[in-house]
């Protein structure tokens, strides 16, 4: 009797040893593909400039998970949001000069940058546990307020921009996993935000 408790326990602990090596090899696997939400348009051409003007760009950024706060990765993509905002607005070829310090600019911008995050951990936990036969989704929403002002006229204008990004978990889209990568459909998502940004900026009559 001993004998056979013991290879049981084996067996099981081998059993458990192959379930999590299959959850593991599931989750890393990704199984999940990333559609864009399509709120905004994408911007194909930048309208010619005459009189460009110079500009200061800042921006903050902020994460939340289910409604409350995760600064987890606030620093690091507020800084790569900074970045990617100051590289548009070289790149629309509307300004003559963009800054990142507080110079005396024609243009003063303050970005606010907000991605709520709307997951179900038992339900990821589910899916992954029927090797994605159950299917799971999650939504990254981004909402963007800009402001920017004229120092020498005080006059002012306030942008409202939002787009968002599904996350979708299922076997049968493994096919669209290596063309819908989470990271790659997210910087997406931000950068057609940021595209049209600088269009609404283009249409101040200043």
């Amino acid at each position: 009797m001993q004998g056979d408790d013991q290879l049981w326990g084996i067996r099981m602990k081998g059993w458990i040893t192959i379930l999590g090596a299959t959850i593991l090899l599931a989750t890393l696997s990704g199984c999940t593909s990333t559609f864009q939400g399509n709120h905004l348009n994408p911007v194909s051409d930048y309208p010619s400039v005459q009189h460009r003007k110079t500009i200061y760009a800042n921006l903050v950024f902020a994460g939340k998970l289910n409604g409350e706060s995760w600064p987890q990765n606030d620093a690091r993509n507020q800084a790569y949001l900074e970045q990617r905002c100051l590289n548009h607005l070289e790149a629309c070829d509307m300004f003559s000069f963009v800054s990142g310090d507080l110079d005396a600019t024609d243009l003063q911008m303050n970005v606010a940058v907000v991605n709520e995050k709307e997951t179900n951990g038992a339900r990821q936990t589910l899916s992954a546990l029927t090797l994605f036969l159950v299917p799971y989704h999650s939504t990254d929403s981004f909402r963007m307020l800009a402001i920017v002002k004229e120092p020498a006229t005080g006059k002012e204008a306030r942008f409202i921009l939002q787009d968002s990004v599904n996350h979708r978990q299922h076997l049968f889209l493994v096919p669209f996993f290596p063309f819908k990568r989470s990271g790659h459909e997210i910087e997406k998502c931000t950068d057609r935000m940021l595209e049209n940004l600088c269009m609404e900026i283009h249409r101040i009559a200043w």
